[in-house]
């Protein structure tokens, strides 16, 4: 007997009565029928709920979708039932995260079907929140027993917060029982593992302020500590009220802030402010994760102050922390812009599940890499990981290559073979380009990832299989299913856990360490000793778009050192389908004033004209925004 309490919210009667019986039949309790939003609201106060499903197009003014927002907040799962799936209306759906989609006409299966994975995705989101609790709350106890400087341990603290409240900067201020700070540290990002912290007076070097500029500043006032998430026009409204929140933003190029104050058992009090370059990151579930977390921090940052306290001012700017080391896992990942951290985050949070993990992401991005990477992290490592390209496999073999037949089981069929689902039995199988898999398996697969079994062709009795399963697409899917050629139930099964690997457009930060790496590898495997690579070669490297992405990149590169002579890369051997710049120079020598003015041009053309941001000039200049708008009037620099 099955115990889940389901509303449906679905104004056709018929339709709503043919769930009920569909429901009822499998064991599930129908707690009631709702034909709008309003009813819905009713029921679901006066019921607790494990399920909603939910019809987008319902009587009055108000739709499934409006509902939708409401249950996010309530956390509790949802999936659409609607006659209605074309491009659009997937769209606003997707916005709302639900738990699937059911299309009209369904047969009973697809309900029963939508459930279960429905149920698989919410015991996934609730193990891996139950899972960042406890890890989180083991950590923060056995740092704060370690034998380490109070630097270390805020260090240790914030690198194992990042996979759970992504940040870029971590403001953190020591209030005293009189209301008086007596602490003030930065916390800055460098690398996937690699953080540096920072006094007050380094701040004020690094932003060119003196101390009573900064003292003018730096008030405290209500939104510094008051318990708060700031994104979209909230960020933009708090940092007007917060003149220090403004500095920091403007500084680092931050766009989104989560404030958190934790009041210890001395009287004081501790603000963590996160901060992050990417818009709109911080949601009620970081919050959750701090509050959850609040007892443990608050007995444990006591003796973290009271070290503080007792030592004398240090230089902090040394003080970089590795926590923890795993940079063989990503060994075949090179880079460190913030879109790349954040791909390598979500790797360290799901890796060590057992949760599907769909990736998406153009061709030559590295999605591979992200997969091995993946299996590396997990306890399956020991076990092997098993990649099919479902874009090269015939349509009439891929069946028998994913599950494998039986003698005789077909004309040349003349011994048993197992497939690629039993070959990975205890590890991972990778199932690239998920999306050309022909749409008549993926009812099979869908099968198998539910089951845990598979059918040889032939085979007479199903096959018990124990493996992880990580899917790849260039595709989009959402696409594929509004023009039929994608299963909606089995893209809700594999994209329980997405990550998304952006084009090297979008991290050209990442372009001198991947150029440098490329070269090193080619020039050892061709006998070849390349110390550097020039700065004209780099800014064409810099200039270029790459849409062939990171494996374009590493035929570019192969190619220039099999080209090159005397150890030297020659610009003019590449052919990167951008126009020649003319040269810098060809009469006298140019001032510093020159060059300057023309480094920051070339840079501003290779970001379009965005100043501050991410993928900014700014950023890529390592300057403040505020630094660069002044060089740019300065230097009478034209759009």
């Amino acid at each position: 007997m099955r115990t889940e309490k389901i509303l449906i919210v679905e104004d056709e009667f018929i339709v709503a009565h043919d769930l009920q019986m569909i429901l009822q039949r499998a064991g599930y309790l129908v707690v009631g029928i709702a034909d709008s939003v309003k009813n819905a609201q009713a029921l679901l106060e006066k019921h607790q709920v494990d399920l909603v499903l939910l019809d987008i197009y319902l009587k009055g003014r108000l739709t499934g979708i409006d509902l939708a927002y409401d249950l996010m907040k309530s956390q509790i799962p949802f999936i659409y039932i609607s006659a209605n799936s074309n491009e659009k209306v997937l769209e606003a759906a997707k916005s709302t995260c639900p738990y699937g989609f059911i299309v009209k006409p369904y047969r009973d299966r697809d309900i029963l079907l939508s459930i279960d994975i429905a149920r698989y995705r919410k015991e996934n989101s609730n193990n891996m929140k139950m899972s960042s609790e406890r890890f989180m709350q083991d950590f923060i106890v056995d740092i704060s027993m370690k034998s380490l400087t109070w630097q270390k341990k805020i260090l240790a603290i914030a690198a194992a917060f990042q996979p759970y409240i992504p940040f870029d900067f971590i403001a953190l201020s020591g209030i005293a029982k009189d209301g008086k700070r007596y602490s003030e540290t930065g916390i800055t990002r460098k690398n996937f593992d690699q953080y540096d912290l920072f006094t007050a007076n380094e701040f004020l070097k690094y932003a060119g302020l003196s101390r009573a500029e900064y003292d003018t500043i730096n008030q405290l006032v209500p939104e510094t500590t008051a318990d708060a998430i700031y994104i979209g026009d909230d960020f933009e409204g708090v940092k007007k009220a917060a003149p220090m929140k403004n500095l920091i933003a403007t500084t680092y190029h931050l766009y989104s802030n989560l404030v958190k104050t934790f009041y210890l058992e001395n009287g004081d009090q501790i603000s963590f402010s996160f901060y992050s370059r990417t818009e709109n990151i911080y949601q009620p579930a970081h919050m959750e994760l701090l509050n959850f977390l609040s007892g443990t921090l608050e007995k444990k940052l006591v003796h973290i102050i009271e070290l503080e306290k007792a030592g004398t001012e240090t230089v902090l700017h040394q003080e970089s922390g590795n926590y923890p080391v795993v940079k063989k896992n990503f060994e075949n990942i090179i880079g460190k812009s913030t879109a790349l951290l954040s791909v390598l985050d979500k790797i360290k949070i799901v890796a060590p599940t057992d949760t599907s993990v769909l990736i998406t992401g153009e061709s030559g991005t590295g999605k591979e890499e992200v997969a091995k990477s993946l299996h590396r992290l997990s306890h399956r490592n020991t076990k092997p990981i098993v990649a099919v390209n479902c874009a090269a496999l015939p349509a009439d073999l891929i069946e028998s290559i994913l599950f494998g037949y039986e003698k005789g089981s077909f004309t040349g069929a003349v011994n048993t073979r197992i497939g690629k689902f039993e070959e990975a039995n205890g590890g991972t199988i990778f199932l690239d380009e998920i999306g050309e898999m022909p749409f008549d398996l993926q009812a099979k697969l869908l099968r198998a990832l539910q089951e845990k079994e598979i059918e040889r062709i032939g085979g007479k009795q199903p096959i018990k299989v124990d493996l992880r399963i990580i899917a790849a697409t260039n595709l989009n899917l959402e696409k594929e299913i509004a023009k039929g050629r994608f299963r909606l139930d089995l893209f809700y099964r594999l994209n329980v856990f997405p990550i998304h690997v952006p084009p090297l457009c979008r991290r050209k930060t990442d372009i001198p360490l991947l150029a440098a790496y490329f070269v090193q590898k080619h020039a050892k495997e061709v006998g070849k000793n390349i110390t550097e690579i020039p700065a004209d070669f780099m800014d064409r490297l810099m200039l270029y778009d790459w849409p062939g992405n990171i494996r374009e990149l590493e035929h570019v590169m192969l190619r220039s050192v099999l080209l090159s002579s005397n150890g030297k890369l020659n610009p003019a051997h590449l052919e990167l389908g951008i126009k020649n710049e003319e040269p810098l120079s060809q009469n006298g020598i140019k001032t510093i004033i020159d060059n300057e003015r023309d480094h920051i041009i070339r840079v501003l053309e290779l970001c379009k004209g965005k100043v501050a941001g991410s993928g900014g000039a700014a950023e890529l200049l390592g300057i403040p925004a505020t630094t660069l708008s002044s060089k740019i009037k300065k230097l009478d620099i034209k759009r």
